[in-house]
């Protein structure tokens, strides 16, 4: 009687088939083409982040300034103000002490930028008899009439309903404190 022994080791790995090898290669190229066709359908552009961040832009460092200079600051790159809530800080009362979304953060034109604003806890005040306006186009009327309030501003007509399309004075310029802004409700321009 004859026996046959096997000649490999039990280390050795089992030979694959062309066939396999050719089903897995396919599979492959399919999931990937897939990953790209979801990328693409979703959102991506085929540009890097980087390009699409450059392009977007990046919320600007604002904390220290008073609020008259961070809200012109983001009316220079029209960013509506999202809201301006007091908090307690050592800065003097009206700086910025942080944003939402952080600074460096990257952003797109007409998102809202929330100013955090010392409440003066720490002692010390900043000059509050003039203003910056805000960059309204875009924003609903009730969230532009908050953001006015809580500058000193006030919005007309009071009454407005809608987005605003248009603002008169524009956005960035200094103003006295109390100042109207005109506004228009309707499809941006």
């Amino acid at each position: 009687m004859t026996v046959e022994t096997d000649s490999s080791s039990p280390d050795d790995p089992p030979e694959m088939s062309r066939r396999t090898m050719v089903l897995l290669a396919g599979g492959m190229s399919v999931g990937v083409a897939l990953v790209l066709g979801v990328t693409l359908l979703v959102g991506g552009d085929g540009t890097t982040s980087a390009a699409r961040r450059s392009a977007e832009g990046a919320v600007p460092a604002v904390e220290g300034k008073s609020v008259q200079e961070a809200t012109r600051v983001l009316a220079e790159r029209r960013l509506p103000v999202g809201g301006v809530p007091k908090v307690p800080s050592s800065l003097p009362a009206g700086r910025i002490v942080y944003t939402a979304p952080p600074a460096g953060t990257p952003i797109a034109e007409g998102s809202p930028v929330t100013l955090y604003v010392s409440d003066g806890s720490g002692g010390g005040t900043a000059d509050v008899s003039r203003m910056t306006v805000p960059y309204l186009v875009g924003v609903d009327t009730g969230h532009a009439t908050r953001v006015l309030e809580a500058l000193g501003l006030r919005l007309d007509p009071a009454d407005a309903k809608g987005v605003v399309a248009t603002q008169d004075p524009a956005p960035g310029t200094e103003v006295a404190a109390g100042t109207t802004v005109k506004v228009t409700v309707g499809a941006p321009p």
